[in-house]
């Protein structure tokens, strides 16, 4: 289950590199690739087969770049469109579950993983992302907590 990324980490602003010694900090984790395809695609639409020269793109760069024929690979943030759009409620719940298992659907490959969301309180929800590896890798639980008012995720617990 482990593969090694560059390390990203949440400011409040969204994802930043860490950069250690003069050189950008790796990790060991498929948590950056959780991290980027629930919250780092184009929340305003999924990912276009053609844009005009002067038409804004505010889509995930690698989008276009590396998977730009293959859908299934983009990174389009279902996850955060659907919270963004939805109430928290257990409808709500719902839909978002629905969108984060649309969004980690590309890592069935590699790792069997089960998603739960909890609503903390009229503003925050946390997504839960169990992973277990398809060896005998130890298993990882990741836990989001997303600020609806904030409009901000804290990475709050990585066991």
């Amino acid at each position: 289950m482990a593969t090694t990324d560059i390390a990203l980490f949440e400011s409040g602003s969204g994802g930043d590199f860490s950069i250690v010694n003069n050189d950008l900090l790796m990790g060991e984790t498929l948590f950056q690739q959780i991290y980027l395809a629930l919250f780092g695609g184009n929340i305003q639409a999924s990912t276009k087969a053609s844009y005009l020269e002067t038409e804004d793109r505010y889509d995930y760069w690698a989008n276009s770049l590396i998977w730009k024929d293959v859908k299934t690979k983009q990174f389009n943030s279902e996850t955060e469109r659907t919270i963004l759009t939805s109430t928290l409620n257990s409808s709500g719940r719902l839909s978002i579950i629905q969108a984060v298992y649309q969004d980690l659907d590309y890592l069935n490959a590699v790792v069997t993983f089960s998603v739960n969301v909890e609503i903390l309180d009229t503003n925050r929800i946390r997504i839960i992302v169990n992973l277990s590896g398809k060896t005998n890798q130890q298993d990882k639980l990741l836990q989001l907590v997303y600020d609806n008012a904030k409009k901000e995720i804290i990475i709050e617990k990585i066991i």
